[in-house]
């Protein structure tokens, strides 16, 4: 039964003392786990996680009590947490298998696999590239890529890339046992692979709406997936155990690895290593950068294009327009930005072959141009009306009038809200990975989950948004100094 000691420390001797009130059961939204924890353990208290990359600091510091993996993942966790272990019980077996969608083009290719992995099964090659990746050296699991005609086609595979070792990034690229599996089937049938990394609760739903061919990473078979989607034969055969402090557990009942002893100041190298050294790993961060920074810029310039026309619109005399212009500005307003990204991915753009990253900007700008008008708008009615009748006077056309007279004068009104807006937009981007996107925060989550550190990863995140903000602010306050008359005087007084 579950126990505290003296120091309020939580006791843990079997499986069944988690099925009780006072242990917190962490969960990460969107798989398997969720059913499998509220089957067993019924009366644990429930904490809904965003990823597996999120589980390993909350069980650290002590947020939930336990947390259940398949069991070679539960092992690659304790290799590098030694104050982490699991109980040496299987709460359940559990198969994994690749999934194929419901179509012509899926049954096709899940008849395809059956065949590969069965022969793999019988000349015990199946079992060889296990040994490999679920046991093996670290500096030996190399996948050959080479070879792949694709005179059949293309493969567009959906897969997590924080499951090892099933699926995960090393030296900047997709690897795993299952994505070894894929490129020796690819190579014998005559197929080139295209990955698309997602969120693992993303992946089935993607399939589901046509965005991919097959998925892979750890995807394990349930009746109700099932009837969504096909699944091929076992590509491995595991337990579901739960992972635990390794303090809350006696030793003869958790697996536990020799503790190496260490300073607070090696800790903190090795950490900074792992973080961005190992494998590359500040290549991905790079990346990340280039795409956040990206999808701002694009989606500021088109945001602001569609504000103005949409604040002319709503400037317009005409009722019916703009009704049509307030209602776009109310719906977009109302509507949280995950939400439309993934309409817009998942439904509008699902089948369209539209890049991420495209879809991405088009959310943002949408979302973007919806405050943008209001701003300009407010703006523009700040300026005298007779600006414009002098400049009519003075004979401007009034198209040119008001880009030459009204607008300038209502840019110098509506530019520091603008530059706080544009700001938020920066900072709202960190949500693209949930459309399968790699920015600067996936790039984050992706070196988290091998790592299974959030110090280094979280916070050079966030100084380097910081530093973004910063960079695009001044690009800003540059502008408005330029618009600024009394500043251009000066500066004309000065030469």
């Amino acid at each position: 039964m579950v126990k505290k000691g003296e120091n309020s420390t939580l006791q843990i001797r079997t499986l069944a003392d988690l099925n009780h009130p006072n242990v917190k059961m962490g969960v990460p939204s969107g798989t398997a786990f969720d059913l499998i924890s509220q089957k067993h353990y019924p009366q644990a208290e429930v904490f809904y996680l965003n990823g597996f990359c999120d589980v390993i600091p909350a069980l650290r510091q002590k947020i939930v009590d336990a947390a259940l993996f398949d069991e070679p993942v539960a092992r690659d966790i304790c290799r590098q947490n030694r104050d982490l272990t699991y109980i040496r019980e299987n709460v359940e077996s559990v198969y994994f298998a690749l999934g194929f969608s419901k179509t012509e083009r899926g049954v096709k290719l899940c008849s395809q696999i059956n065949e590969f992995l069965n022969k793999l099964k019988e000349n015990g090659t199946l079992a060889d590239i296990e040994k490999l990746w679920v046991d093996g050296e670290e500096s030996q699991k190399k996948i050959d890529k080479t070879g792949l005609s694709g005179k059949n086609g293309t493969l567009r595979l959906l897969t997590p890339s924080n499951y090892a070792p099933f699926t995960y990034v090393q030296d900047g690229e997709v690897v795993g046992y299952e994505m070894d599996l894929l490129y020796r089937f690819a190579r014998e049938y005559g197929y080139q692979i295209e990955i698309l990394v997602m969120e693992p609760s993303a992946v089935i739903s993607g399939l589901v709406a046509g965005k991919g061919d097959l998925i892979c990473g750890g995807v394990s078979y349930t009746a109700e997936r099932a009837e969504k989607i096909l699944f091929s034969v076992p590509t491995y055969e595991t337990g579901i155990v739960a992972l635990v402090r390794a303090s809350t557990i006696p030793e003869e009942n958790g697996l536990f690895l020799t503790d190496e002893k260490s300073t607070w100041h090696s800790n903190l190298s090795e950490s900074f290593e792992r973080t961005f050294v190992r494998e590359s790993r500040w290549k991905l961060v790079l990346d990340g950068i280039r795409i956040t920074i990206f999808i701002s810029i694009f989606s500021a310039i088109f945001g602001t294009l569609l504000g103005f026309g949409i604040c002319l619109l709503r400037r317009s005399g005409n009722r019916l327009v703009n009704i049509i212009a307030l209602s776009y500005i109310r719906v977009m307003q109302g509507t949280p930005m995950i939400v439309l990204l993934m309409i817009l991915f998942y439904i509008v753009f699902a089948k369209t072959g539209l890049d991420g990253v495209w879809v991405a900007v088009i959310g943002f700008g949408l979302n973007f141009a919806a405050y943008v008008s209001e701003m300009m708008r407010t703006g523009i009615e700040s300026v005298d009306k007779g600006q414009m009748e002098a400049a009519l006077a003075l004979g401007y056309r009034k198209p040119h009038a008001f880009l030459k007279i009204v607008l300038p004068q209502a840019a110098r009104h509506f530019l520091p809200v603008y530059q706080g807006e544009f700001i938020s937009l920066v900072k709202m981007t960190s949500v693209v990975g949930y459309i399968a996107i790699q920015d600067l925060t996936k790039a984050s989550d992706i070196i988290r989950s091998r790592t299974y550190e959030a110090f280094f990863p979280l916070i050079s995140t966030a100084i380097i948004y910081f530093i973004i903000a910063w960079l695009l602010t001044r690009a800003l306050v540059a502008l408005q100094d330029r618009l600024n008359p009394k500043k251009r005087r000066k500066r004309l007084f000065s030469k």
